[in-house]
């Protein structure tokens, strides 16, 4: 089925601890196969929780201000303009300590059944 779709069209949720919100845009509902949302990160809104996934390779493709990524121990300042790929079984955690909304697209894949969150500690 041919999907097409703005922003305004997903589903809107607050991410935990009211850190930023996240718009699902593809999921469950679709395919299977990928997960695409959007998130945005409010300045000093928190860290996000120290996780991987089993199966489910991950990729951020960041929009807009400058975020915070930990990735296997190894802490990495992103921003906009690029693109990060992180494989499954890979622990990650994102934030943004910045003055400004910090925004990525999120998408995994594959999803569905095969999509967990694995928390893991730091």
């Amino acid at each position: 089925m041919l999907k097409i779709m703005t922003l305004a069209d997903g589903a809107r949720s607050t991410l935990d601890n009211g850190r930023g919100e996240k718009i699902k845009l593809i999921d469950d509902r679709l395919t299977q196969t990928l997960d695409l949302h959007h998130n945005t990160l409010f300045p000093h809104g928190g860290k996000g929780r120290y996780h991987r996934h089993s199966k489910a390779d991950n990729v951020y493709i960041v929009t807009g201000g400058t975020g915070e990524l930990i990735a296997d121990g190894v802490t990495h300042r992103v921003s906009k303009g690029q693109i990060i790929f992180i494989p499954a079984g890979m622990p990650h955690s994102l934030s943004n300590p910045g003055e400004e909304n910090f925004s990525i697209f999120e998408i995994y894949a594959p999803a569905g059944a095969d999509f967990d969150f694995i928390p893991v500690e730091e």
